[in-house]
């Protein structure tokens, strides 16, 4: 080995990845390095696998017919079934490796579950996503905020969210059922609220946006209403503070006063809805106090508590 050159360690597909993300190699860098590979022209006969975009310029007829090459017999029926079965292409590969004698080696190996992705984005209706395009519309949705550019993130993220309305089933009433099946690709909690959170900044660029949270919020409760506390307080506070971004101080008032009745041991209901009387544009900073007030009686957290103290200090310079 040359003096000063790097020990070159080979990660294999189904390796965790070396970025520390936990996820597959095949599902985090192998593309990115892929492309780096390429700019530095590094010819390694090892990174020489076979990549989506060579299974998808085959046509669908080719794609079956190479499975049936492989040992793997496709119907279409039951791969119909099978989409509605798995949550990913990966599952449905793995399911043909476990019931068919699968011939696939070398550079092949990953024919199988590439041409189940590809053969899944081709015949599922439309908003029955795999696994796969979930995380990759995710991460789209990251790339679109890096550029700062809210509106097109949940225009994306929202695409998502159809598949997860289409995979809930009424016994399941928490993610819990859904988040065991995406961990290995994206934390289901964690895309939710970040929903929310974005749909917020949208708003703020296009008030149709506080519409969507709206909807939204209410979706996510009537689904998932055994959901932590946490976050079903969060979302429907988001319900009535979208209302109050939109002018509708009614219905904000009616949400905010069901929010402190059915979690009254909660300040952080009392707290955003004085932030609306305090913070937006409806000034009313005898009603922000007394509502801050009512948050001082139930915070028990010293963080919730010292929030809501810091909040009437600077309401007092207002007075």
């Amino acid at each position: 080995m040359v003096k000063g050159e790097k020990l070159m360690v080979k990660i294999g597909r189904n390796d965790k990845c070396h970025c520390g993300s936990g996820k597959k190699y095949k599902k985090c860098c192998l593309d990115k390095d892929a492309q780096l590979m390429e700019k530095k022209v590094v010819h390694n006969p090892v990174t020489k696998w076979l990549t989506y975009e060579e299974v998808d310029e085959m046509s669908t007829d080719e794609i079956i017919f190479k499975l049936g090459e492989m040992g793997i017999s496709f119907k279409h029926e039951e791969f119909s079934q099978d989409m509605k079965k798995f949550y990913s292409a990966e599952e449905i590969s793995e399911n043909w490796f476990r019931n068919y004698n699968v011939t696939a080696k070398g550079r092949d190996n990953d024919f199988p579950w590439l041409a189940a992705l590809v053969l899944w984005e081709r015949l599922a209706p439309a908003n029955h996503l795999a696994m796969e395009q979930m995380s990759n519309l995710y991460n789209r949705g990251f790339d679109y905020l890096d550029k700062r550019d809210p509106i097109s993130a949940c225009d994306t993220w929202l695409k998502v969210w159809e598949v997860i309305k289409d995979r809930s089933e009424p016994k399941f009433q928490t993610l819990d059922h859904l988040d065991e099946h995406y961990k290995g690709s994206f934390f289901i909690r964690n895309f939710c609220q970040d929903l929310e959170t974005e749909l917020h900044n949208a708003g703020l660029r296009n008030p149709a946006y506080f519409e969507k949270r709206i909807t939204y919020c209410r979706e996510f409760c009537d689904i998932f209403p055994k959901e932590s506390e946490l976050i079903i307080h969060n979302m429907r506070r988001s319900i009535a503070e979208s209302y109050g971004k939109l002018g509708d101080y009614k219905k904000m008032e009616s949400e905010f006063n069901k929010l402190v009745q059915d979690f009254p041991d909660n300040p952080w209901g009392y707290i955003g809805w004085g932030d609306m009387y305090f913070l937006e544009q409806k000034k009313d900073y005898h009603k922000a106090r007394e509502l801050y007030e009512k948050g001082v009686v139930v915070a028990k957290d010293n963080y919730d508590l010292d929030v809501v103290k810091e909040r009437i200090e600077d309401l007092e310079q207002n007075l």
